[in-house]
């Protein structure tokens, strides 16, 4: 059972994604931190983004979505279209167990 300090983190945060859905994303469990860590070391944090940038970010984003929307997780144009730069950061920083505001 969650304790009173984790209890917002535990209840997962509310994001509206670019596809105008609203999804509650939950930290991560183990498993998936692992696999979420593997993918985000990759991504730079500098302004300039590429191809390949944006395709860590999808990447990532796939890993944080599984437990919460699978079909979006696995459908990569499905997903890029599901993103922006606003959500994926408030993804990453909710599936990290962090307030993402």
């Amino acid at each position: 059972m969650a304790t009173d300090k984790n209890k917002d983190l535990f209840l997962g945060t509310e994001i509206i994604f670019a596809d105008g859905k609203k999804r509650t994303i939950r930290p991560l469990t183990i498993r998936n931190l692992r696999k979420f860590m593997k993918i985000v070391k990759d991504l730079k944090t500098e302004d300039n983004l590429n191809d390949d940038d944006i395709d860590v970010m999808v990447d990532a984003a796939s890993v944080a979505l599984l437990a919460v929307d699978p079909e979006l997780a696995e459908d990569r144009e499905a997903l890029e279209d599901a993103l922006d730069l606003r959500c994926f950061g408030e993804l990453m920083a909710a599936a990290m167990g962090s307030d993402p505001s």
